[in-house]
């Protein structure tokens, strides 16, 4: 059921969202520290095969499961949408209040290493009832959840010296200056950036944020993993646990826009400390929808 306050459609809402590692190929193929590739079998015979779940009453529900009952039509990824240029349309109602007071979403997975397999349990729903083929391309990265960012302190002068250079089509951020100077362009095109109160997702170095007050944020609040102390006036930063709390006690205030690079895709795979969650992209994306203003549509 969708909450009275967010009634707007799922979906019209526009993110400024690129997901490089689903676009840009090269970055597949790039060798990094503590990570391993390797090939396992695809489920051929499974392959776009619908499986109706139904959780037993007789036992208790645990956190998967438990996810995917508040998560309700939202992460039903059987349904059939209308056809769009490049993906279906699916639409969904959402419900806020069920998806932020769920305390398993943003839980930890509590182990010394990134998980390495799919649980059988959550091997239909990564897949997508087997439509999707499995590739295994295993990262140990360091995990942040619930501990220090990468870069843990972000100077006013770094912000501000990034500012400048992105005005220049200099920044560099994280993947180069030609998809820097490529979100800058987007952020020109995109409905009440200027002047608007911003959420970025998912941010280890503040390039994105750099951008976004190039482009005439008046202010940005970044969602990350780790702990981060911004030492910018403009630039403040939350974890997921506190950004759930502000927002069940109605202290975290609404958003103009919501920005992320490369990040969406990670949530809920395990890569950071989260635990997995095949149902932890959509999750995030119908999160920064419930806390939008009605003038983002």
């Amino acid at each position: 059921m969708l909450d009275m306050k967010h009634r707007k459609p799922f979906g019209v809402l526009i993110f400024v969202i690129v997901i490089l590692c689903t676009v840009i190929p090269k970055y597949f193929v790039q060798p990094i520290a503590n990570s391993t590739t390797f090939l396992i079998d695809m489920y051929n015979n499974k392959r776009n095969t619908s499986i109706r779940y139904i959780p037993d009453p007789t036992k208790p529900l645990d956190p998967f499961d438990a996810i995917r009952m508040d998560c309700g039509q939202l992460c039903n990824t059987t349904r059939k949408g209308s056809p769009g240029p490049f993906f279906d349309h699916i639409t969904s109602s959402v419900n806020c209040g069920k998806i932020f007071r769920n305390e398993y979403i943003d839980r930890a997975h509590g182990l010394l290493h990134t998980p390495k397999t799919i649980p059988k349990n959550m091997m239909n729903e990564f897949t997508m009832n087997y439509r999707i083929p499995v590739n295994k391309w295993y990262f140990d990265s360091p995990p942040y959840l619930g501990k220090k960012a990468m870069k843990p302190v972000w100077s006013e002068k770094l912000i501000e010296d990034w500012i400048n250079m992105a005005k220049q089509g200099k920044l560099s951020g994280t993947y180069g200056t030609e998809d820097t100077n490529g979100l800058r362009d987007g952020l020109k095109h995109a409905p009440h950036i200027k002047n608007g109160r911003v959420m970025v997702i998912g941010s280890e170095i503040p390039w994105v944020e750099a951008c976004v007050l190039e482009a005439g944020a008046s202010e940005v609040l970044t969602l990350e993993y780790g702990s981060i102390i911004s030492q910018h006036p403009k630039v403040k930063t939350i974890v997921p646990f506190d950004f759930r709390m502000r927002y069940l006690n109605n202290t975290l205030g609404t958003f103009d826009a919501i920005v992320t690079y490369s990040s969406i895709e990670h949530s809920g795979l395990g890569r950071y400390g989260d635990a997995l969650n095949p149902w932890g992209d959509i999750i995030a994306i119908a999160r920064a929808w419930c806390v939008t203003k009605m003038v983002a549509l």
